[in-house]
């Protein structure tokens, strides 16, 4: 009996691995008082049985980072893929992604935070998690026209006027996003 538990449990812990996350693609938007994010998460199931596992998605929360308001979350690619909310506290959500056999998907997620300083953060050092390198990622922070960047997480690698860009391979992040800013004040003119 002890070998039948034993064997069920290593099929348990195969299954479980056998996801794969290969990529996100995040869009922050940064207001004087809100911090907006939209991302694509891409994972796959290289293993010939389907997986289901439970993913914990961390949000910073403290005194200037209000808890956020998820406003979405879904599959937006992969066939017979299934993405389940599972349970939100203040400090993230878990939900439950199902991959058939041998499959793709991308799990989109958007979320929004009210802000009560001059400062917002995102949690990417919980990709190290997986257990290797990311192969991929592309942050896109926008910012509206009340806030004036003081403080980027990267040295910029692209730049469109209010809008940065970075994109990593193989990355293993070190530090979270954080982007420190100021209100601009108003100059009218009399």
């Amino acid at each position: 009996m002890k070998y039948v538990v034993l064997s069920i449990l290593i099929i348990g812990i195969t299954a479980l691995s056998a996801l794969s996350f290969e990529a996100e693609e995040l869009n922050f938007t940064l207001q004087k008082e809100r911090w907006e994010m939209e991302g694509l998460y891409y994972f796959a199931n290289y293993d010939t049985i389907a997986v289901a596992q439970l993913i914990y998605f961390p949000i910073p929360v403290d005194s200037v980072c209000l808890p956020a308001t998820l406003k979405k979350i879904a599959i937006q690619e992969g066939k017979d893929a299934k993405v389940t909310m599972k349970k939100q506290t203040q400090n993230g959500f878990s939900f439950s992604l199902s991959l058939p056999a041998k499959s793709f998907c991308s799990v989109q997620i958007i979320y929004t935070q009210a802000l009560k300083g001059n400062y917002a953060k995102y949690i990417i050092t919980s990709a190290n998690a997986w257990g290797r390198p990311l192969p991929y990622a592309k942050y896109t922070l926008r910012k509206g026209k009340k806030v004036e960047i003081t403080a980027l997480p990267f040295p910029v690698q692209k730049r469109k006027k209010d809008s940065y860009t970075w994109e990593f391979y193989d990355f293993v992040p070190d530090k979270d996003i954080a982007v420190h800013f100021v209100a601009k004040q108003n100059n009218k003119e009399k």
